[in-house]
């Protein structure tokens, strides 16, 4: 049986759901990474993750906020089901990588063949007007233990993990919907480097990145091999030096390269998160959304909870003009990742 589709929508209720904050209001220590997300704040882009909680026999999700100035991804989910009794004793969930490059490394890595579309944004709705405009709560569902099997029997059929079977599928889902059929799409990768990268404060941001280009023609297995591509580029890493120019060049200067670099609404499709597992006794399951913005404007995001796999679709008004795509996008998707 498909579990209730659990849809949170602000712009459809009459009542925003209250949001629990988290974290410190000003926690110690200079986050470089957060720099970035002050400097955005000054044209109207919310920071905030969001986290939801499905209590036991809830049916909408308890929401939580996290700055991005201060936390990443996952320190904020650390921080949810802290309230819920659980405890890190070994400290947050580390990365893949065991060491930082060397800048050799990087130049090296850099030269590896790349196969992958280039960018080609085609929005069929897109409203720059409503680029201040508040961003709208996400789109969740929290699927039963046998959808959430299902999605793992999905992505071995097709040769792939679940996190690339997660990501080809929204992007169907997404293009089907919100883009013209020649789309090229790229989406925002985040990678954990929590481990390797020292930082004054184990819940500051730890994530470098990529961005994976998907055309409509392209395979599961297409979209495994450029993440393993630029993987061994180290382009997450490249990215992660970048993000952190503000060790030298202070917030001041991170707020004139936001300016000069801002992207314009809709210049890329969004970002995607597979945030892992997690064990939550005291609740039924997780969801959660990155804060999203005008230039990156879609919001997917996924993990596992009890064994549930929740999943969430959250669109910036500029791409959901109405406040009605965001929950048709999801209920898409659910049926692309487990098989229809």
């Amino acid at each position: 049986m498909n579990a209730p589709l659990h849809t949170s929508i602000a712009a459809s209720t009459s009542a925003t759901p209250y949001i629990i904050p988290l974290g410190e209001i000003h926690p110690p220590g200079t986050d470089y990474v957060g720099m970035w997300y002050t400097a955005r704040r000054v044209y109207g882009v919310d920071d905030r993750m969001l986290y939801g909680t499905f209590e036991k026999g809830g049916a909408q999700p308890q929401w939580y906020s996290a700055s991005h100035r201060y936390y990443d991804g996952i320190a904020g989910i650390a921080m949810t089901v802290q309230t819920k009794g659980v405890q890190f004793p070994d400290g947050l969930p580390k990365g893949r990588d065991k060491a930082a490059p060397t800048l050799g490394e990087l130049w090296k890595a850099a030269r590896l063949p790349l196969n992958a579309p280039a960018p080609k944004l085609s929005w069929r709705n897109l409203a720059p007007e409503l680029a201040r405009a508040p961003a709208a709560l996400p789109a969740t569902v929290l699927l039963d233990i046998p959808e959430s099997d299902a999605v793992e029997i999905c992505a071995k059929r097709a040769g792939v993990s679940s996190t690339v079977w997660l990501l080809w599928t929204a992007d169907r889902a997404v293009r089907e919907l919100l883009f013209a059929p020649d789309a090229v799409l790229p989406w925002i990768y985040p990678v954990n480097l929590r481990g390797v990268v020292q930082c004054e404060r184990e819940s500051m941001n730890h994530c470098g990145g990529f961005a994976v280009t998907i055309s409509h023609g392209m395979s599961a297995v297409d979209v495994r091999e450029q993440v393993s591509a630029r993987l061994a580029r180290l382009e997450h890493w490249r990215q992660w030096f970048l993000l952190s120019l503000g060790r030298w060049v202070g917030q001041r200067g991170i707020n004139l390269l936001y300016r000069l670099t801002r992207p314009k609404p809709g210049k890329f499709a969004g970002s995607y998160s597979n945030v892992g597992s997690w064990s939550v006794p005291a609740i039924d399951g997780l969801t959660g959304s990155a804060p999203g913005s005008p230039g990156y404007p879609v919001c997917i995001t996924t993990m596992v909870c009890n064994g549930r796999r929740g999943i969430a679709i959250r669109l910036h008004p500029v791409a959901d003009k109405d406040g009605a795509a965001a929950g048709r996008v999801l209920a898409r998707w659910r049926e692309v990742m487990l098989g229809g």
